[in-house]
């Protein structure tokens, strides 16, 4: 898969599906499709959660990625889709909840291939998102500060 095309939307990801097709996902999709969120914020590292063997491989692959403005903007634009999702759900405030797994990619993608700015800002959103009754414990806070 190509990861600088599918995230400039011209070339679908491994299932067919082109970056456009994941921003039209209803919110159960999002919550219940379990593979696409390392497509649309890859790392360069494999998932340790989802086995399909997807991920940017070498620096190349992120500096490509880095210096490509479609795909910088695409990012920060499946960012705030994944934001918006977030807003409409409170079930990720819980103790436990793979979307502050979701989260914490989120942040790394972002550090790694726009900007450490564009990271900060989702963090500093997602703190604002946190109710006052918020279960997430500790380590996954400190994790996310840290990433």
């Amino acid at each position: 898969m190509n990861f600088l095309s599918f995230l400039k939307n011209v070339e679908p990801d491994f299932k067919g599906r082109y970056l456009n097709d994941i921003w039209k996902f209803s919110n159960y999709e999002i919550e219940n499709i379990h593979d696409f969120i390392q497509l649309v914020f890859p790392l360069n590292k494999p998932s340790e959660s989802v086995f399909h063997g997807h991920f940017l491989k070498s620096k190349k692959d992120v500096d490509i990625i880095k210096n490509d403005k479609v795909a910088q903007l695409n990012l920060i634009k499946s960012s705030k889709w994944f934001l918006n999702f977030l807003e409409l759900n409170n079930n990720w405030q819980n103790k436990y909840d793979h979307n502050q797994l979701r989260i914490s990619r989120i942040i790394q993608s972002l550090r790694l291939l726009v900007s450490n700015e564009e990271a900060d800002k989702f963090y500093k959103i997602i703190l604002g998102m946190l109710k006052a009754n918020n279960q997430i414990n500790c380590e996954t806070l400190e994790f996310w500060r840290h990433s």
